[in-house]
C-alpha cells in the first residue's frame, strides 16, 4: 500500500491501537507464544501502514515530533471502556481536574497545551459531554473548525439539550461559510437559552450571509463568498512584464512617492479610501489596457475598482462605485 493512499489520521488511529498491543505484551496472562503472535501483529501493522520502526510503539522520531498533536495521546481502550463502561467517580475527579487545568491554559491563551489537556480529560471520562465542548473551543481558537465541529456534535450526542455546543457548533460552521448549518445551530441554542443575544447576534449575521450569497450565487459557486479575491490570478497580474514596468516607474515617480508618504499619518478611513483610489487612477493612467485587465477580474470577484469615468451630463466626474459590504 503507498503512502498516498493513506491517510494521516488513519496512521494515528494505528499507532493509538499498537500502543495497546505494545501494553497487552506485558501482562501476566499471556504465554510466550501470544506474547511473539503480538508481537508480530505489530510488525505487520507497521510495515502495512508504514509507520517508522518503532515509532507507534515507543514513541520514535516521527511521533515525537508531533507529540503536541491530540491524536497522539487518544488511548483507544481507555476510550472505548469510558464511553461504554461505567466510569468510576474517581476516574471522573481526576478528569474533572484536568478540565479545569485546561480551562486555566485557555485564559493563559495556551490553546495547544489546553486542546492537549482536554483529550487527556476525554481519555479519562469519555462521557462527560463538557470536555468535547471546550475541546471544541480549543479547536476553534486554533483555527481547526472542522475538529471543533466534530466535538460539538460528539458533545451534543451525549446531552442533545446542551446550549454551549449548538452555539459553538454555530460558530464552528459559520467560520467554515457553512452558513445554512450555523443558522440550524444557532436556532438551536436560542431554543435553549431564549435570552442569550450572542446567539441571536450570530443567528442574524449567518441569516445575513445566507441572504447575500441568494442574491449572489456566483459567489457562492466560487467558495461560498468566502474569499473574493480568491478567483483572481495574482500569479499572472506580478509576473506580467508590463506590471513589473510599471511599478518600477510610479515608484520612481516623486508623486506617488508623495502619495505613498502621507499613508502612514492616516487614521482617516475616507482619507485612507481617498489614497487608493488615486493610486488606482495612476494605474489607470499609466497602463489602461493591464488597469482593465486586473480591474475585471476584480470586479467578477466582486469588487469594484475606480476607473476613469466619462462625466455625468452635468459635468462633474462619476464617483466611484462604493465598496462592496462585508459579510
Amino acid at each position: 500500500m503507498s503512502d498516498s493512499g493513506i491517510s494521516v489520521d488513519a496512521k494515528y488511529f494505528v499507532r493509538s491501537f499498537i500502543r495497546f498491543l505494545a501494553k497487552q505484551i506485558d501482562q501476566p496472562n499471556f504465554n510466550e507464544d501470544s506474547r511473539e503472535s503480538i508481537e508480530v501483529a505489530i510488525q505487520c501493522l507497521e510495515n502495512v501502514y508504514e509507520l517508522n520502526d518503532g515509532e507507534a510503539a515507543t514513541g520514535g522520531e516521527g511521533s515525537v515530533k508531533k507529540e503536541d498533536d491530540p491524536r497522539n495521546h487518544v488511548d483507544l481502550y481507555e476510550l472505548y471502556c469510558n464511553t461504554y463502561v461505567e466510569v468510576s467517580a474517581e476516574r471522573k475527579q481526576e478528569a474533572e481536574g484536568l478540565k479545569n487545568e485546561g480551562n486555566r491554559l485557555m485564559k493563559e491563551e495556551k490553546y495547544q497545551e489546553a486542546l492537549n489537556t482536554y483529550t487527556k480529560a476525554i481519555n479519562l471520562d469519555g462521557t462527560n459531554p463538557v470536555f468535547y465542548c471546550n475541546r471544541a473551543a480549543a479547536y476553534s481558537r486554533l483555527g481547526d473548525y472542522v475538529r471543533a465541529a466534530d466535538d460539538c456534535r460528539m458533545a451534543l450526542r451525549h446531552d442533545p439539550n446542551y446550549s454551549k455546543a449548538w452555539g459553538r457548533l454555530g460558530l464552528a460552521y459559520s467560520k467554515m461559510n457553512e452558513h445554512k448549518q450555523a443558522v440550524t445551530a444557532y436556532q438551536n441554542a436560542i431554543r435553549l437559552e431564549p435570552d442569550n443575544q450572542d446567539y441571536k447576534n450570530n443567528l442574524s449575521v449567518s441569516q445575513q450571509s445566507l441572504e447575500e450569497r441568494s442574491r449572489n450565487p456566483g459567489a457562492a459557486a466560487g467558495g461560498g463568498g468566502a474569499n473574493p479575491l480568491a478567483n483572481i490570478d495574482f500569479a499572472s497580474v506580478i509576473n506580467n512584464p508590463d506590471m513589473v514596468q510599471m511599478a518600477t516607474r510610479m515608484m520612481s515617480d516623486p508623486a506617488m512617492h508623495n502619495i505613498l508618504g502621507q499613508l502612514g499619518g492616516m487614521n482617516n478611513m475616507d482619507a485612507l479610501l481617498e489614497t487608493g483610489r488615486r493610486l488606482a487612477m495612476q494605474m489607470s493612467s499609466e497602463n489602461p489596457e493591464l488597469f482593465n485587465n486586473v480591474a475585471r477580474q476584480m470586479e467578477q470577484a466582486g469588487i469594484n475598482l475606480p476607473r476613469n469615468n466619462p462625466p455625468n451630463p452635468d459635468g462633474n466626474q462619476q464617483p466611484p462605485p462604493p465598496p462592496p459590504s462585508s459579510s
